[in-house]
């Protein structure tokens, strides 16, 4: 089994110079959305799934036409939740940012002040994910001397999920069985538009996840007048500053 995580490309976070809380993307991140699509057209997929947020959407849109397939959205694949920022200045952001980044560790835990905890988020995503699994294509974790395998009762399926930094790196900390931070986006942090790999190894009766490949940002190479920088985030969500 494999499963394929795309970041949504760079989203219009002030359009009239305020934030929005729901943005779609940017001119320049609907040229990423369509250099994904090329890049994923030769790919086979046997379900496709896309976090509702409209960022998520917008990116998924070209990807979809040349898989010709329609995504499913999937409401567990949303990114951690906020606060409304809505009609805030870049100063008020980033003050904002950087205040909750100022807070001991253990806050972390959290969330961002005013939104969903690191916990809540968490336990939704991972639950989520166990849920489709399971459900759709008979993949369960099973326990095997004290560790954690999971179980494929159905033939292997190729899965194509359009997401979002955090929502992502909650996902690969689950599978690969890492301990789950509040951090996590931190330590897998990832560009817009970035495609990362994952796919099952068998072992002593089970199987696990296995890292094939993280972040590609090839296919980007031709947005050669692209936003500075590579578009990662040093928040614990997408808003980058």
């Amino acid at each position: 089994m494999e499963i394929v995580l795309v970041r949504h490309a760079q989203p219009d976070w002030e359009p009239d110079g305020r934030a929005v809380d729901e943005p779609g993307l940017t001119v320049y991140g609907h040229r990423q959305a369509e250099c994904a699509a090329r890049c994923l057209a030769g790919d086979r997929f046997d379900h496709f799934y896309v976090s509702p947020f409209r960022r998520a959407v917008e990116t998924a849109a070209p990807i979809a036409k040349a898989l010709g397939m329609e995504p499913v959205q999937q409401s567990w694949l949303r990114e951690m939740g906020l606060p409304s920022l809505e009609g805030q200045t870049s100063e008020q952001v980033q003050a904002y940012f950087e205040q909750a980044h100022a807070r001991e560790l253990d806050h972390w835990w959290d969330g961002l002040p005013g939104g969903e905890s690191f916990r809540h988020f968490y336990e939704r995503v991972s639950g989520g994910l166990e849920g489709l699994l399971a459900g759709m294509h008979g993949v369960r974790i099973h326990e095997d001397a004290g560790h954690r395998l999971w179980r494929l009762d159905d033939a292997p399926a190729r899965i194509l999920i359009v997401a979002h930094e955090g929502t992502n790196a909650v996902l690969l900390s689950h599978l690969l069985g890492i301990e789950p931070v509040p951090w996590a986006p931190m330590r897998f942090s990832n560009s817009w538009a970035g495609i990362t790999r994952i796919h099952s190894l068998e072992i002593a009766g089970g199987w696990l996840w296995s890292l094939e490949s993280f972040n590609r940002v090839s296919h980007l190479d031709a947005l050669v007048d692209g936003h500075p920088g590579d578009g990662r985030s040093p928040t614990l969500i997408d808003p980058a500053p």
